[in-house]
Formats: C-alpha cells, structure tokens, sequence
C-alpha cells in the first residue's frame, strides 16, 4: 500500500526535501487530488500539466511560467528557468510544482531534467536561506 494524500502532503513540511518523489504506480486519483491538498497546506500548486507537452528545456520553462503567470525573459533556457524559480512572488507557505508526467522530458532531454531537478534543488536553498518561502516539486519517478 502506497502513501495516503495526507501523507505525501505533510511532506511538505520538511525543509530539508525540496524533491518528493512518487512511484509511478500511485493512483491517479491521488494525483488529482493533490492541488487541493497542497493548496490545504497553505502552498500554491504550480501543476505543469495539462498546461503543455514537455519535451525540453524551452517546453518546460514557458510551461513552468504560464503556470506561475510569471513574465518570461526569452531565451527559454536554462539561465530563465532559474530566474523565474528564484523570483516567484510571495504566496503562502511557498511554491510545489507538480509535474505528474515527466517521461517526455526525461526521454527526449534527459540532461534538461535533471538540469531542472538540480535548479529547483538550488533554488529553494537560495529562497530559504534568502529568508523567502520555499519551492517544492513533487514528480513521478
């Protein structure tokens, strides 16, 4: 029996665990109802999809900011992934960007994933320790 939702939210507590990792086994229903038991911990869901197929770097970074409604400095890359992570305004308790389907990116940019992995990793130590709120992601294994 895997995690309940209440479960895998309280996860979110933890500061030292900006990457919650979910067996891709785990029921979608789960899934769906995570948002709503992210926004119940006082954190502001950033759910990646349905929002658009990501397949590489510039894919994700112009998801990641229509989802947060954040402007984007263009070149979507690397250096604008880290700035709009970095730069998300106030919001509650913080940032959890859900990204339920990431096979896509992993097989068609598996260097971008994990780009984006570290940067969110390096990020919320950046925000925490900048006295801002932290940033979160939880993804599919």
């Amino acid at each position: 029996m895997g995690p309940t939702l209440e479960q895998l939210a309280a996860r979110l507590d933890d500061p030292e665990t900006p990457i919650i990792w979910l067996d891709p086994s785990l029921p979608e229903e789960i899934w769906s109802h995570l948002p709503g038991a992210i926004s119940g911990r006082g954190f502001t869901p950033l759910p990646l999809e349905p929002v658009a197929h990501i397949s590489d770097m510039a894919s994700l970074v112009t998801a990641l900011a229509a989802t947060a409604c954040s402007p984007l400095d263009p070149p979507p890359d690397q250096s604008a992934l880290r700035s709009l992570l970095l730069h998300l305004p106030l919001s509650g308790h913080g940032w959890v960007i859900l990204f339920r389907n990431p096979e896509s990116l992993r097989q068609n940019d598996e260097i971008a994933f994990e780009d984006f992995v570290e940067a969110v990793s390096q990020a919320n130590e950046q925000r925490i320790s900048a006295g801002r709120q932290p940033l979160k992601l939880i993804v599919r294994d």
